[in-house]
């Protein structure tokens, strides 16, 4: 599987430069939350794979994501609704799939015409990625993370697309997360 390091927030404190500079070889790709950190890396030389965890805000942000080639992650429907009226550069997308963090993403129930929908659209550059985040893989005893893994494979089966589940903890404690990314 290929691995993505994400490195927003200031690389959480040890600096966005110097971690992706460090990482961009050993990863597959590098995230980041929102555009401005995605601009600074491209104007810093950074040129690989660059997930934009926020996503496009606003046409804008569409625009920029394909000058730079960034990736997009899809939380909502004003973003994939945003991102089907796209008629530059298509764009790699990754859907973002609410399992149990009850933080981000489409529920389940919405899931599948999200997907379609990318499925469809000349906006996007296929394949588009299927995703989750564990909300309690830190703790190897709570059944939350069991519970987040039958929800995403209920909800994409019969979708052979690329699929990220695992964090960091998800990498160390829950070998049933290790997915495509």
């Amino acid at each position: 599987s290929k691995n993505i390091a994400v490195v927003k927030a200031n690389a959480y404190g040890h600096g966005m430069l110097e971690a992706a500079r460090a990482l961009q070889g050993p990863a597959d790709a590098l995230a980041v939350a929102t555009v401005d950190e995605a601009v600074e890396l491209r104007e810093a030389g950074i040129t690989g794979p660059l997930l934009l965890l926020q996503g496009a805000s606003c046409a804008g942000d569409l625009d920029e994501a394909a000058a730079r080639e960034l990736w997009l992650m899809v939380h909502e429907r004003s973003q994939l609704d945003r991102l089907l009226q796209h008629r530059g550069r298509p764009l790699t997308a990754w859907l973002k799939i609410d399992t149990g963090m009850h933080r981000l993403g489409f529920l389940p129930a919405d899931a599948r015409d999200a997907c379609a929908a990318l499925l469809a659209a000349d906006a996007v550059a296929q394949p588009p990625v299927l995703c989750t985040h564990l909300a309690c893989a830190d703790d190897p005893e709570s059944p939350a993370t069991d519970a987040q893994l039958e929800a995403f494979a209920t909800c994409t089966a019969g979708h052979d697309l690329p699929r990220s589940i695992a964090n960091s903890a998800g990498i160390l404690h829950w070998p049933a997360s290790h997915a495509d990314w």
